[in-house]
């Protein structure tokens, strides 16, 4: 291993964690998401098209009357961070349900603690690359 391999981070980021899902009540449940790092490629692509997205939408915003331009502009920016963040699920187990961008980006909208909980554990370096982590676990500490 060279010494410039300790700080690679790209394969773990992208191959991501799995991370059981509990109801909003706390009740675990049988679910569970992929979750990548925010260093993956896929969040990374996700959040330049974010800024680019967000350029676009002032736009419209602005054109809108203003009466609406706050309503608007929370809307735009409610869809475009589930957007983002919907890059950060690689898989899940909802069978019934197409893992696909928009079938993320409508559950991560009606569910906005799983948003909270996915945006949080991917910014949590030391879950994807942390000694004792290892990939598509639980998430845990090892022993």
């Amino acid at each position: 291993m060279s010494p410039m391999d300790q700080f690679k981070t790209r394969d773990k980021a992208n191959e991501g964690v799995r991370i059981p899902l509990s109801k909003p009540g706390g009740a675990p449940t049988e679910h569970w998401l992929i979750v990548r790092s925010a260093w993956s490629d896929e969040f990374q692509f996700a959040r330049n098209a974010m800024f680019r997205d967000a350029v676009e939408e002032s736009k419209a915003v602005s054109c809108a009357p203003e009466a609406e331009q706050g309503k608007l502009r929370r809307e735009f920016d409610r869809k475009r961070r589930a957007k983002a963040v919907a890059a950060l699920i690689a898989e899940w187990s909802f069978d019934e349900t197409e893992c696909s961008e928009q079938s993320k980006i409508d559950f991560l909208l009606d569910a906005p603690q799983v948003l909270a909980m996915v945006e949080h554990i991917a910014e949590d370096d030391k879950r994807f690359f942390g000694q004792g982590w290892t990939s598509s676990s639980s998430g845990e500490k090892q022993k």
